[in-house]
């Protein structure tokens, strides 16, 4: 048996308020299914018509989301970039110190413990930031301790991953600020959503209502169905499956 459904979701709703709008447009007046007042928050000549601002809103939320997915793109790039030179400045610098051309101490410049084992935690974007910090300022911090006996660390360089770091720096900056729109565009859209679903809906109640008396259930749902009225089918049964005769045991 078939049952209406109801726009439940925002492009639901778009599509039911799209399908009136044009199905007024297209529909002598005697004949419209819709209330002038409907029409009145349909009107795309209207600039402050609903569907007119629903529309806005919805297509800035679009764009936003669509400025933004570069930024997620770049911050993650740039991030395994930079992680993976963290990761060789200190595997290299634990190996200089095997080799002897760094003193053990070498690893608390870069906020490790002298007798570390281990490369510092790069599981998260903060960690990382924190690691890459830790690199840049322990160079600088080393080299001024060790003065004329200063060994640059290289492959990587302290400057490679403080290069690096500021871009990931900047595109995490950029990354959040598109973020940051793009959850105010939602939340405008958001504020309203309630309007535009009221309203659809009430235009299927007004398009059922004044089509009630067709004799003709399945002409009646055709034509609710011009003014954006949506509904689902039952779907068929399944045949029950046939069951396997049990065989008969031989006659002794």
């Amino acid at each position: 048996m078939p049952s209406r459904r109801l726009p439940n979701s925002v492009p639901a709703v778009i599509r039911t308020l799209k399908t009136a709008r044009d199905e007024w447009k297209n529909t002598v007046a005697a004949a419209r299914a819709i209330t002038t007042d409907q029409w009145a928050q349909l009107d795309d000549a209207a600039p402050a018509s609903l569907l007119n601002r629903l529309l806005k809103e919805a297509s800035d939320v679009d764009l936003a989301q669509a400025s933004q997915a570069p930024f997620t793109t770049q911050v993650s790039l740039t991030a395994a970039q930079l992680t993976m030179h963290v990761s060789h400045f200190h595997q290299v610098l634990d190996l200089g110190i095997v080799r002897g051309q760094f003193a053990a101490g070498a690893r608390s410049y870069y906020g490790r413990d002298v007798n570390a084992t281990s490369i510092p935690d790069l599981t998260t974007y903060a960690a990382v930031d924190e690691a890459a910090e830790n690199i840049v300022k322990g160079e600088a911090a080393r080299q001024t301790a060790e003065g004329a006996g200063y060994l640059p660390m290289a492959l990587p360089s302290a400057a490679q991953v403080g290069t690096l770091l500021t871009q990931f720096k900047n595109l995490s900056y950029q990354s959040e600020q598109a973020q940051v729109n793009t959850d105010q565009q939602r939340e405008e859209l958001n504020a309203l959503y309630p309007a535009a679903q009221a309203l659809a809906v009430d235009i299927c109640d007004t398009v059922e209502f004044f089509y009630r008396k067709d004799p003709d259930d399945a002409s009646r749902r055709v034509k609710c169905q011009r003014w954006g009225v949506v509904y689902i089918y039952d779907q068929p049964a399944a045949p029950a499956p046939t069951p396997t005769p049990t065989p008969t045991p031989p006659t002794p």
